[in-house]
């Protein structure tokens, strides 16, 4: 009886635990562009018009990336932050998936 009620335990936990874990969807549009030159700043992303360079750009390692440009699925949010080295506002990437 006492196995029956760690295991239904256990179990509830697991699914309160998924429930709270944020899920994101890729939704808007972007353009990754390479720019041969910027040190450190190779990639930039064109959103509505505007560049941005990606705070966390490293926490996407496995991502595809290819040399020119690229359309991609991407969900992001501002910081309050300039580059030092391109000039541009920040984001920060949640989602990115290619097209």
């Amino acid at each position: 009886m006492n196995l029956l009620i760690k295991s239904f335990s256990a179990f509830f936990l697991t699914i309160i635990l998924i429930g709270c874990t944020p899920s994101y969807s890729c939704s808007s549009t972007a353009k990754i562009t390479y720019n041969l030159g910027l040190n450190g700043c190779e990639y930039l992303f064109l959103i509505d018009g505007q560049m941005y360079e990606a705070e966390n750009l490293g926490e996407w390692q496995n991502f595809l990336f290819y040399t020119d440009t690229q359309d991609v699925l991407i969900e992001y949010q501002y910081l309050n932050d300039f580059s030092i080295c391109s000039g541009l506002e920040k984001i920060d990437i949640f989602c990115l998936t290619n097209m």
